[in-house]
């Protein structure tokens, strides 16, 4: 906890400052890695740091528009049978995630 009382977001600094350093391939292994913290409650400090570290790139990505032609590739990749388990899993909820968020995108799919 800060003085103020509020959560300390040591995630989401760490993010923040190597947000513009990396690649967008970086940033959304990151997000996913978010992701898997938030659905299985492994934090490095606590759920709202990884929350906001997760809005923080989500946004990021979104903007780009990279999470609309990941959208597409992880259909893709599934589809091609050649995922590991652990890719299939991270693929299939950033799926869950974005169908979420863009529900008319998938229903248009």
């Amino acid at each position: 906890m800060t003085e103020t009382g509020e959560p300390e977001l040591t995630v989401y600094h760490r993010h923040l400052a190597q947000l513009l350093k990396r690649d967008t391939g970086e940033n959304f292994r990151a997000l996913l890695v978010q992701a898997r913290h938030i659905t299985g409650t492994s934090y490095e400090t606590n759920l709202y740091d990884h929350q906001q570290a997760f809005r923080l790139l989500w946004r990021h990505l979104e903007r780009s528009g990279h999470l609309r032609r990941a959208h597409r590739d992880a259909d893709t990749r599934l589809a091609s049978g050649h995922a590991t388990p652990d890719e299939r899993a991270d693929l299939e909820l950033f799926l869950t995630v974005y169908g979420q968020v863009h529900p008319q995108t998938i229903a248009g799919a």
